[in-house]
C-alpha cells in the first residue's frame, strides 16, 4: 500500500471516533491556550505544534483512548511528512499506543496502523537525506520484525535507498558487522548477514562510486568505505 493510500486509510477506519466529552485536568498544569490551539483548526488541518503538547498529556491527563484514536491518523501523517525529524516521533508514538494497549483494539484498527507502518517505512528508506539510525530500525521493529524491514530495503530500487544505505552502513557498519543488530535485549546477526548478501550490492555500490565520484567526493569516499567493508566480510564468509 503506498503512503498515500495507507494514511487515508487511517482516517477512514478512525473517523468513527471525535472529541466529544474530551476532559483534561483543570490542575493547571494544561495551558489553556494548548488546549485553545488543538481546537482551533479541523483535524487535517492540525500542524505538530496544535497537538504536541495534547500528545504528551494525551490519556494519562487530556482525554481517555477514543480521544485520541480521533488524532491518531493526523499524528501519523504528520510524522510521515516530518520523516522521523518532529518532536513526535515513533518513540512517543509507540509509548502511548502501548499504554492504550492498541493490540487490543478492534481488528481493522490494529491493521490499518500496521499497513500504515509499512508504508511508512518503505518511505522512509527511499526519501532523500533520511539519516537512518540503528534507534529508527529499533522503534519500526516494535511492530515489525527486522528481518521484513530490511527485506524491503532493497537497495536496487532507486538511488535515494541505496545512499540512505551507505550513509547509514558508514556509520554503523563496524558494529553491525562486528556485534549484529541489537535491538532492545536481542541480536539479529542472520538478519544483517542476509541484508548484505543482496544480489549486486557490491556491483551496485561501484557504480555509485564512479557516479558520484566527480559530484560529491565526501560522499564518494563513504561509498567506498562501505564497500570495502561488505567486501572484507563477504570474504570472510567464504
Amino acid at each position: 500500500m503506498k503512503i498515500e493510500e495507507a494514511i487515508e486509510n487511517l482516517y477512514s477506519v478512525f473517523s468513527k471516533y471525535s472529541t466529544s466529552n474530551m476532559h483534561y485536568c483543570d490542575c493547571g498544569c494544561i495551558d489553556e491556550d494548548d488546549v485553545k490551539k488543538l481546537a482551533s483548526k479541523k483535524l487535517r488541518e492540525l500542524e505538530e505544534d496544535d497537538f504536541s503538547s495534547y500528545h504528551g498529556s494525551a490519556l494519562y491527563t487530556w482525554g481517555e483512548t477514543e480521544h485520541y484514536k480521533h488524532f491518531l491518523p493526523r499524528v501519523f501523517e504528520v510524522h510521515n511528512q516530518k520523516k522521523s525529524k518532529g518532536l513526535i516521533g515513533l518513540y512517543e508514538i509507540t509509548a502511548k499506543l502501548e499504554y492504550a494497549k492498541w493490540e487490543s483494539w478492534d481488528e481493522k484498527e490494529i491493521e490499518a496502523i500496521r499497513k500504515f507502518i509499512l508504508a511508512d517505512w518503505n518511505c522512509f528508506i527511499g526519501s532523500a537525506n533520511s539519516d537512518i539510525a540503528i534507534d529508527d530500525l529499533e522503534y519500526y521493529s516494535y511492530f515489525f520484525e527486522p528481518r521484513d524491514l530490511l527485506n524491503l530495503w532493497d537497495l536496487s530500487k532507486n538511488e535515494n535507498r541505496l545512499k540512505n544505505f551507505v550513509i547509514f552502513f558508514y556509520y554503523n557498519g563496524t558494529d553491525l558487522i562486528n556485534k549484529g543488530l541489537k535491538l532492545k535485549d536481542k541480536v539479529y546477526e542472520k538478519e544483517i548477514k542476509d541484508f548484505l548478501n543482496q544480489n549486486g550490492l557490491l556491483i551496485d555500490l561501484e557504480k555509485e562510486f564512479f557516479r558520484t565520484d566527480e559530484v560529491d567526493k565526501e560522499y564518494a569516499e563513504k561509498v567506498s568505505v562501505v564497500s570495502q567493508m561488505i567486501e572484507r566480510e563477504n570474504g570472510r564468509q567464504q
